[in-house]
C-alpha cells in the first residue's frame, strides 16, 4: 500500500531530522498519527504509546 501523503510526511520527517528541526519533526509524527487508517489497516507507528495511555481517562 502506499499513500502519497504519508510518503511525504516521512520525507519531511526524515529531512528535520537529519537538519535538527526537532520541532517540524514532532510535527511530523503527530500528523503521521491522526492521519487516517487506510482500508481498514492503522498506518505504521499510530499504535506508539498507547501502552504509556492505557492508565489515563
Amino acid at each position: 500500500m502506499s499513500c502519497t501523503t504519508c510518503d511525504t510526511l516521512l520525507a519531511v520527517l526524515a529531512l528535520a531530522e537529519r537538519n535538527g528541526d526537532r520541532s517540524k519533526a514532532v510535527d511530523c509524527r503527530v500528523l503521521l498519527r491522526r492521519h487516517p487508517e487506510h482500508d481498514d489497516v492503522p498506518v505504521a507507528g499510530t499504535d506508539e504509546g498507547k501502552a504509556e495511555r492505557k492508565g489515563e481517562p
